[in-house]
């Protein structure tokens, strides 16, 4: 049938991502995710799909759509199917039929799936919108057919003259002089703190000027433990407290498995795929709606469990250990007995993602609060899952986990296997 803003399947922010993160061919450290983020961009997808079909069979919706090229908009447009199942919210496949970059992840397979995204979103309709129709940039035409580079202006031809370095001396010694050390030019000569050369990227440089190729994971990891300083760890968290939005938590992250990773790793055996380059820096798409709203809630939410439990919550940053020191958590908040770990689901049905119909925590953020409660040296944490509505409701469910050492001991020692078998091979040859 046709499709209309009355029978498109929901595809929110959660499957959107979900299938995105899982699928390799959209997930690389080298990109930053600037394939996907050009690809989903809105003055894009939207003028791109046309002709769009809809197909039910059960819970499984098949959409098929003419994503119009955007590099060759007089070319055939190619067609492009999405498969998802509607009862698990989830996003089965996104294949483009007759792109020759099909199988490595298209940028006209993640159009169409933003573009139903963005559909999702929008608010209810007083009438109805059919999209069986040829999609704008298709209908893009004028007299004038193309510009020649050389019609656009003069050409300005300069000869390159030899310089020497006094100039940019001056300009860092100038620098440094005053204290702006945080320019991107100047971050490249100044002295590193001591939270700063926790860095794996540091330390990896420094270990391997000292140790030949043949040097193993677990003598890096040996050589981690006697450089890491317990104190230098303290400082760390300190400095980090304010996680996404300050650099050098971002720094500190790199390489190292999370807690939120700890349950991805647990169950990864390749080398190649979503969950190594997640960990080597590989981003997502750019935030939702959703995403923010679970950010700005996160304060608000805190409180409210801090007024719940009568338990004092203190912002914490990233924790690291001398002992594990490829591993890091980055818990919402601590308290002298617990750590705190909020989620914000943004719908009923998404809550079941991180507590269990029975009222148990879900096995992914089991993995996380274990991970978080081993490595700030915790007996319990508190897992909180605001409900959709928590604005007007200031509803929050508290889940209570009791540190499970076993549990830990195990999670662990998968994760430092994984590290060595699969992280250490991939960031080692690029300092050798």
């Amino acid at each position: 049938m046709q499709g209309q803003s009355d029978n498109l399947p929901k595809i929110d922010s959660l499957a959107m991502f979900s299938f995105l993160g899982d699928n390799p061919d959209f997930m690389g450290a080298e990109i930053k995710g600037i394939k996907a983020t050009r690809s989903g961009r809105e003055s894009y997808g939207d003028n791109a799909v046309g002709y769009v079909q809809v197909k039910r069979d059960g819970n499984i919706c098949i959409v098929k759509a003419k994503v119009t090229p955007e590099h060759s908009v007089k070319k055939k447009a190619y067609g492009v199917v999405l498969i998802c199942n509607e009862d698990e919210e989830k996003v089965i496949s996104v294949q483009c039929e007759d792109c020759a970059a099909s199988l490595g992840g298209c940028k006209h397979s993640i159009a169409l799936l933003t573009w139903l995204h963005r559909r999702s979103e929008e608010p209810p309709k007083t009438s109805v919108e059919c999209y069986w129709k040829k999609s704008s940039l298709a209908s893009v035409g004028t007299t004038k057919k193309f510009i020649k580079a050389r019609d656009l202006g003069k050409s300005l031809q300069r000869e390159v003259e030899d310089t020497d370095n006094s100039f940019l001396n001056m300009f860092v010694n100038q620098s440094l002089e005053v204290g702006r050390t945080d320019s991107v030019l100047t971050k490249y000569f100044k002295t590193l703190s001591s939270t700063e050369t926790l860095s794996l990227h540091y330390i990896l440089q420094i270990f391997l000027g000292n140790h030949d190729a043949t040097s193993t994971a677990y003598q890096f990891i040996n050589f981690c433990e006697n450089f890491m300083s317990p104190a230098d760890c303290s400082e760390a968290e300190i400095v980090t407290r304010n996680q996404s939005d300050c650099s050098l938590w971002h720094e500190l992250r790199f390489c190292r498995i999370t807690a939120s990773k700890a349950y991805e790793v647990m169950h990864c055996h390749t080398a190649e795929g979503s969950v190594v380059e997640a960990i080597l820096g590989a981003r997502k798409l750019r935030d939702t709606q959703a995403m923010k709203r679970g950010r700005q809630l996160e304060k608000h939410v805190i409180k409210v469990v801090g007024e719940e439990t009568r338990t004092k919550l203190n912002k914490c940053g990233l924790v690291l250990h001398p002992k594990y020191p490829v591993l890091g958590a980055s818990p919402d908040a601590i308290s002298e007995q617990c750590v705190v770990e909020v989620k914000c689901p943004f719908s009923e049905k998404s809550k079941q993602r991180y507590i269990t119909r029975e009222g148990k925590i879900s096995a992914k953020y089991l993995a996380q609060v274990q991970l978080q409660m081993h490595m700030c040296e915790k007996q319990q944490a508190l897992f909180c899952v605001a409900d959709e509505d928590f604005e007007e409701s200031k509803t929050v469910h508290i889940v209570t986990v009791d540190y499970d050492e076993l549990y830990c001991k195990n999670l662990i020692e998968k994760c430092m296997s994984f590290w060595a078998d699969f992280i250490f091979p991939k960031v080692s040859q690029n300092y050798l």
